[in-house]
């Protein structure tokens, strides 16, 4: 498997069009507000990774995604929790994720880890959807709920209700261990960790017919952390 940071705006549009698609069939689906900017913003401005399979008959397929940001290049998406006790390089968020074949969130999750760990992360960040579907759960034991869950401003169901959000962080001890078991099942990385080469450790099933959001390491089918 290889995680690639896409550079192209043909590989970036292709990645827009994947997380689309993944929002509006995931249950009722969702979408951004008219008024919020968000999303663009993150699609143009941070670093957006594709996950492939370079082994299989279509290797140049996007199978899974997502977007990453340190704090020194963009805020937070809301502002809790409070992380300006760290270098705001030193912290990131993670968003926009999706995946078109069940077991690729795990997969994906898997490589941002391992990049993590690279980038020497004090903190990673997710938002993980908690109402009206629990998206957390592919993350609860490993990360920390760090407060209450938030209304998300920034999108709507798309029959209009509000969505929850669960602020979640993995720092400290937790993190290292995260990171750890990641490296120690192997990799390669090269151009700048720009791709970053592993063996696959979970099974894929066959694509779906549509992306989806896949959260998970405990259940995988929905989105590494399905954010609005």
């Amino acid at each position: 498997m290889e995680l690639r940071l896409l550079i192209s705006e043909a590989e970036r549009e292709v990645f827009t069009r994947h997380l689309d698609d993944a929002r509006k069939t995931r249950n009722a689906g969702f979408t951004e507000t008219k008024r919020s900017r968000v999303g663009e913003v993150h699609l143009r401005y941070c670093q957006l990774y594709a996950l492939f399979d370079e082994t299989s008959d279509t290797p140049s397929e996007m199978l899974g995604g997502f977007a990453m940001h340190d704090l020194g290049i963009l805020p937070q998406s809301y502002p809790k929790p409070d992380l300006t006790h760290l270098p705001a390089r030193s912290v990131i968020e993670y968003g926009e994720l999706w995946s078109r074949a069940k077991g690729a969130g795990r997969v994906s999750q898997r490589g941002a880890l391992v990049l993590s760990g690279l980038l020497q992360t004090q903190a990673l960040l997710v938002y993980p959807i908690c109402k009206p579907w629990d998206l957390t759960g592919g993350y609860n034991g490993v990360f920390e709920s760090a407060c209450e869950p938030v209304a998300w401003p920034y999108a709507r169901t798309l029959d209009g209700a509000t969505i929850w959000v669960q602020p979640m962080v993995l720092t400290g001890m937790p993190l290292q261990q995260a990171v750890r078991v990641g490296w120690e099942m192997g990799f390669e990385t090269s151009d700048q960790h720009r791709r970053i080469r592993f063996d696959n450790p979970f099974q894929l099933s066959p694509r779906l017919a549509t992306p989806s959001q896949e959260p998970s390491a405990s259940h995988d089918e929905v989105n590494g952390a399905a954010h609005a």
